[in-house]
C-alpha cells in the first residue's frame, strides 16, 4: 500500500507502532550495561568476556543489516516486522533460562536477529512516509525515541539488579514484546515496494567472517596478546573476507549491499561521522558504569541514575537537533556538538576514585546533550544524498556502520582496560583507572578528528540538505 493512501492517524499508528519495536530492542540492549559486573560475578568471567553479551549482540545486526537491502526488496514490511518481533521473543525466552554464560551468548545472538532486521526497516519506513524536506525532523524523532531506552534502561536496570537478579531484566522485556507483536499485527502496513532482489550467499559468508573475525582478532588481543596465532589468525581472515566482500558488491551487477553509494560525497561524509559517534557513543556509557562500580565501589543503581539524566538529555537535544538541521544545515550543530565531546573526554581521562557522583553527571549530561546535537543531522546528511529507490540500501549500509563501529569501538576500549587491570604491579582498581583514563583519551582523540571533519567541510547551501 503506498503511503498517499493512509489516513493520518494511520500515519502516526504506523509511525508509533514501529518506533515502539526500536525503543524495546535498544531498551533490551542497554538494559545488561549495569548489571554486567553481577553476570561477572555469576558466571566468573571478567570484563573482556562479559562484553560478549554486547560485542556478539551488535556482531549479528552487522552482519544481517546488510542484508536487509534484499530482504526489503523481496518481502513485505509486515512479514519482516513479524519475523524480527518472533525472534526476539524466542532470545528472550532463552534467556531468561540460560544456565551457562555460553547459552546466554546464543540468547542474544537469537535477540540480534530480530534487531538486526528491524533497526534498517524503520529508518526506511520513515524516510518513506515523510518528505525530503522533513527527513531531518523524522530523524530526530526515531533518535528521541530511540534514545529513551538508554535513558530509563540503566537505571531500571541498577534497581532490579540491586534487589533481584539480571534474570528478571528479560522477565521485564517479555510481555512487552508480546504486546508489540500484537499492536504491529493491528497497525503494520506494507508500505516498502517490492522488487527485483538476489541474494548472494557468498557475500553474506564473506561479510559474516570478516566482521567476526576482525571482532574476535581485538578481543584475544587482551588475552593472548599482539603476537599469537589467535589473534593474527582471525584478524587475518578477517580482513580478507571484508575486502573480498567489498569487491564483490562493486562488481556484482546486483548487490546484495549497494557499496557505490560511497561515491557519493556527502553520503561517505554522513556515514564517518555516524561511525565516529557510535564508537563514542557506546563505549562511554559503557565505560562509565564499569568505572562507577568497579573502582568507585559504588551499586549499581547509582550507576545507572548517574547515566539517567544525560541519556534523557540526549533525547530531547536529539529530536531539536533534527528540526534545526532542517532549518540551518548540521555544519554549526557539528562545531558546537564535537567540541563539548572533546572537553568532556578530557575531563573523564581525569577522573578519580573521589570524583563526586553530581561532577560525573554534569560532565556525562554535556556529553550526552552534545551527541544529541551531532547524531541526528549525521544520519540526515547521509541520507540526503541518496534518491528514493536507493534509501533501503542506504539505511542498511549506514546502520550496518553504526553496528560494526560500535562493537568495534566497545570491543578494543573494554581490551585496553582489561590488559591495564591484568597488570601485576598495579592493584585492579588502579590498573583499571589507568584503562579507563587511556580509552576515555583516546575517544577524545576521536571527537577532535570528528570536529575537524566538520571544519574543513565547504558551506553548502540549504537547499542541498547537507552542510551551512
Amino acid at each position: 500500500m503506498s503511503v498517499e493512501f493512509l489516513t493520518p492517524f494511520r500515519k502516526k499508528m504506523l509511525v508509533a507502532s514501529i518506533l515502539s519495536a526500536s525503543f524495546l530492542f535498544l531498551l533490551n540492549q542497554f538494559l545488561l550495561i549495569t548489571a554486567f559486573p553481577q553476570i561477572m560475578e555469576d558466571f566468573s568471567i571478567n570484563a573482556t568476556q562479559v562484553q560478549w553479551l554486547t560485542t556478539s549482540f551488535l556482531l549479528t545486526t552487522t552482519t544481517l543489516i546488510p542484508t536487509m537491502g534484499y530482504f526489503m526488496g523481496r518481502f513485505q514490511a509486515r512479514t519482516l516486522t513479524f519475523v524480527a518481533i518472533s525472534f526476539f521473543i524466542m532470545g528472550t525466552l532463552l534467556a531468561i533460562f540460560a544456565q551457562t554464560f555460553t547459552l546466554l551468548i546464543v540468547a542474544r545472538v537469537i535477540q540480534a536477529v530480530g534487531a538486526g532486521m528491524m533497526l534498517p526497516l524503520v529508518q526506511t519506513i520513515l524516510l518513506l512516509v515523510y518528505p525530503i524536506e522533513k527527513r531531518g525532523y523524522a530523524m530526530g524523532l526515531m533518535t528521541m525515541v530511540v534514545n529513551v531506552a538508554p535513558a530509563i534502561g540503566p537505571s531500571i536496570a541498577g534497581y532490579v539488579v540491586d534487589l533481584s537478579s539480571w534474570r528478571f531484566l528479560f522477565w521485564l522485556v517479555l510481555p512487552l514484546a508480546i504486546a508489540l507483536f500484537v499492536l504491529n499485527s493491528i497497525f503494520m502496513q506494507n508500505i516498502t515496494e517490492k522488487g527485483q532482489a538476489r541474494l548472494s550467499i557468498p557475500s553474506l559468508f564473506f561479510s559474516a567472517i570478516g566482521f567476526a573475525g576482525t571482532i574476535l582478532a581485538i578481543s584475544n588481543f587482551s588475552v593472548y596478546g599482539l603476537a599469537s596465532m589467535y589473534v593474527i589468525i582471525p584478524a587475518v581472515i578477517g580482513m580478507l573476507a571484508l575486502t573480498t566482500f567489498i569487491w564483490t558488491q562493486l562488481v556484482s551487477d546486483q548487490p546484495m549491499l549497494n557499496l557505490r553509494l560511497f561515491r557519493l560525497k556527502w553520503f561517505v561524509h554522513g556515514t564517518l561521522l555516524s561511525f565516529v559517534i557510535s564508537i563514542l557513543l557506546l563505549s562511554t556509557e559503557t565505560l562509565l558504569p564499569l568505572f562507577i562500580q568497579d573502582v568507585q565501589e559504588r551499586s549499581a543503581f547509582i550507576s545507572g541514575m548517574t547515566l539517567l539524566p544525560g541519556t534523557l538529555l540526549l533525547s530531547v537535544t536529539s529530536f531539536l537537533a533534527g528540526k534545526w538541521f532542517d532549518q540551518y544545515g548540521g555544519k554549526v550543530l557539528g562545531i558546537i556538538g564535537y567540541s563539548v565531546m572533546a572537553v568532556t573526554f578530557m575531563w573523564f581521562a581525569i577522573m578519580g576514585a573521589d570524583t563526586t557522583v553530581i561532577a560525573m553527571i554534569v560532565c556525562f549530561s554535556l556529553f550526552m546533550g552534545a551527541v544529541g546535537i551531532v547524531m541526528t543531522p549525521a544520519t540526515a546528511i547521509a541520507m540526503n544524498a541518496l534518491k528514493q529507490e536507493d534509501l533501503p540500501h542506504g539505511t542498511a549500509i549506514v546502520n550496518t556502520v553504526k553496528q560494526f563501529a560500535a562493537a568495534l569501538g566497545v570491543t578494543i576500549l573494554t581490551t585496553v582496560v582489561s590488559i591495564r587491570a591484568a597488570q601485576p604491579e598495579y592493584s585492579y582498581i588502579e590498573g583499571t583507572l589507568m584503562g579507563l583514563s587511556m580509552a576515555f583519551a583516546t575517544m577524545g582523540v576521536l571527537s577532535l578528528i570528528a570536529l575537524l571533519l566538520v571544519l574543513f567541510t565547504k558551506n553548502r547551501s540549504r537547499s542541498n540538505n547537507t552542510l551551512l
